[in-house]
């Protein structure tokens, strides 16, 4: 089981948003070659729910992608007013 932890205010924004969250790696390059997964939260459900579990978190449902490792993962909100967005901090991922 995957361990994710959601701060407050990530919460009720996102629950103002539809209460749908995906949590996922996304894939970085470096820039001698290389690359990483980084973890990152977005609105709404994946486009394929393949390779995703659904999890009820804090009254959230979240799709966790199966290329996530174990954690802890922290989900805040970051940014004012129409700027926010969702910040991840946790283990990166190979990809």
């Amino acid at each position: 089981m995957t361990d994710i932890d959601i701060s407050v205010a990530a919460r009720d924004w996102v629950a103002a948003q539809g209460g749908v969250l995906t949590l996922r790696l996304s894939t970085r390059y470096g820039c001698c070659g290389g690359q990483a997964g980084v973890p990152v939260a977005e609105l709404g459900a994946p486009r394929e729910a393949a390779g995703y579990t659904p999890v009820e978190l804090d009254g959230l449902r979240v799709f966790v992608a199966d290329a996530l490792g174990e954690g802890p993962y922290r989900i805040d909100l970051e940014g004012l007013f129409r700027w926010r967005r969702l910040a991840v901090a946790g283990a990166m991922g190979q990809m």
